[in-house]
């Protein structure tokens, strides 16, 4: 099959850079008082390029042994002091399609780059590589480390060696304390009673706070923590060294003498909203209707704080107000928005948890590729033995030149270059890999490349977006008969959840190919 793909060029040239990991993520929080099924749900997308693989395991039990010495991407190793535990996992594509070489480092050792997300069978969820960084006057004096662990590999420790939240907590923070940390992250850590969202920004600092019932939160790569009291001890957990590594750098905002920080001030020294938190808190809350980024407040708006105007300890909260009780679907929806459901995203993942005990007390949802032409598939996570072989296709990568290719599938874009000497944008073409159609990742980011608006007309986008949708509806109805028969049958409840999820992913994959064939033989 021979088909040119036209993408608006401006547009491509933006999603066809290699950017850094995660670098336009987009995480959400809504708690279990503001959900129609007293669910919490959180997730997010992680994104980094266009047209780059991401494949979805579920991964045994005793995958790594007690003893075995796991080397990550950038200088992290770490020996586990158990089998792991079975988990579900995301993956940059370092299979046998590309000979083992990991996109993210180069090399062939076996570790799983840049795990993302997941639920291991003791019911702990952990989402990570919500790139964060801090300011130049912080990391002067706390800078990264090159032995500390990367959010490439923070998922597969934690679901590996932590059997609950409080114990994910522990380690983790044991880590940034000794070897410290590579790179800076906001990370939900999370199990069916609670949930916590930490950020750490320099080598060795970070603050964790749990996260209420009655709160909603959203975080586009921007720190978001504010003003917080650290005597909340029920609540907060902070480095040791967060005061003086600020106050050594010349930045810290707060009283001391209270042990109260302004966490985002004294570690980014800003906290001003980016366009897609702009664009989250009109899909969110109805009093940010045509709001810009000059006439939102962070502190009133999105900012996370267990203080109040008096200066006394309250429950976390931000500003954010729904106009409704949220149902799955309208957290599904918040990944439409423009410029958070985008090409660049690699997928999109949700997790609802239910204070209760047992294997049906988390769902996870996973989008592949371009959510906002992709289809939510939800799983049991601490139930699912095995997924839909389409998740796991390893393929060569997709392959850019100036010259047209001669067959396939591919689609104009741009791409930074070093040409003579000087960084230019060159234009050219991307071709798929020729086993796209079996892949659920790539079968997506055929379909976003050949109707992203201007590429097709903009009618036959927004056909596409409508048949996705219906599709999306199809689907959540379809689970609560999942959930029926799995209540009803407990003891062949992992057949019945694995068989089900795996059906309803190969027939989403193969809606998407199906839709997708269309536009290509037009």
């Amino acid at each position: 099959m021979k088909k040119l793909i036209t993408a608006v060029l401006a547009l491509a040239m933006i999603l066809g850079l290699m950017i850094s990991s995660a670098s336009a993520c987009t995480s959400i929080y809504v708690g279990s008082a503001l959900t129609d099924d007293g669910s919490a749900i959180f997730g997010r997308s992680e994104d980094m390029s266009n047209s780059m693989n991401k494949l979805f395991f579920s991964i045994p039990a005793g995958a790594h042994k007690a003893g075995e010495l796991y080397v990550g991407c950038y200088g992290f190793t770490w020996t586990f002091t158990h089998d792991s535990y079975a988990c579900t996992g995301l993956s940059d594509d370092n299979g046998a399609g590309v000979d083992y070489e990991c996109p993210d480092c180069g090399e062939t050792h076996a570790h799983t780059p840049y795990q993302a997300a997941g639920t291991n069978e003791k019911g702990l969820t952990v989402t990570c590589t919500e790139s964060l960084g801090a300011s130049a006057a912080i990391k002067g004096v706390d800078p990264s480390t090159d032995e500390g662990i990367e959010e490439a590999e923070l998922t597969t420790v934690l679901l590996s060696e932590a059997g609950s939240a409080k114990e994910a907590l522990s380690l983790f923070f044991s880590i940034l304390d000794s070897v410290g940390s590579n790179s800076g992250s906001g990370i939900f850590i999370a199990d069916p009673y609670e949930t916590w969202y930490v950020e750490n920004l320099s080598g060795h600092q970070y603050i964790a706070v749990k996260l209420t019932s009655d709160l909603v939160m959203v975080q586009p790569n921007m720190s978001i923590i504010g003003l917080i009291d650290l005597d909340d001890t029920d609540n907060v957990i902070a480095s040791p060294g967060i005061f003086e590594v600020a106050k050594q750098a010349g930045t810290f905002v707060g009283d001391e003498e209270a042990n109260v920080i302004n966490f985002v001030m004294s570690y980014v020294g800003s906290s001003s909203a980016n366009p897609r938190m702009v664009n989250a808190l009109d899909y969110l809350d109805p009093a940010y209707a045509g709001a810009t980024s000059e006439t939102i407040d962070p502190a009133a708006s999105y900012l996370i704080s267990n203080l109040d105007v008096n200066g006394n300890i309250v429950p976390m909260y931000t500003g954010i107000s729904l106009s409704k009780v949220f149902t799955v679907e309208d957290v599904q929806n918040f990944y439409h928005v423009d410029q958070i459901g985008k090409a660049g995203n690699l997928d999109t993942h949700l997790f609802q948890t239910y204070a209760k005990d047992g294997v049906t007390s988390t769902v996870e949802w996973l989008a592949m590729n371009d959510t906002m032409l992709s289809v939510f598939v939800p799983y049991y996570p601490m139930l699912t033995t095995e997924v839909a072989p389409s998740y796991g296709v390893s393929t060569p990568t997709a392959v850019f030149s100036q010259d047209v290719p001669e067959s396939g599938v591919y689609y104009a874009t741009s791409k930074r270059m070093r040409v003579d000497g000087e960084v230019k944008m060159v234009d050219g073409y991307v071709k798929l890999p020729d086993a796209w159609a079996d892949s659920f990742y790539w079968a997506v980011d055929a379909l976003s490349n050949s109707v992203l608006p201007g590429g097709l007309a903009e009618d036959k986008f927004e056909e596409a977006k409508t048949a996705l949708y219906a599709k999306q509806a199809e689907v959540n109805a379809a689970f609560a008969d999942m959930k029926a028969a799995v209540a009803a049958d407990p003891d062949n409840a992992a057949k019945i959840a694995t068989d089900w999820s795996k059906g309803v992913a190969s027939d989403v994959q193969q809606f998407i190919v199906g839709l997708t064939n269309q536009y290509l033989a037009k």
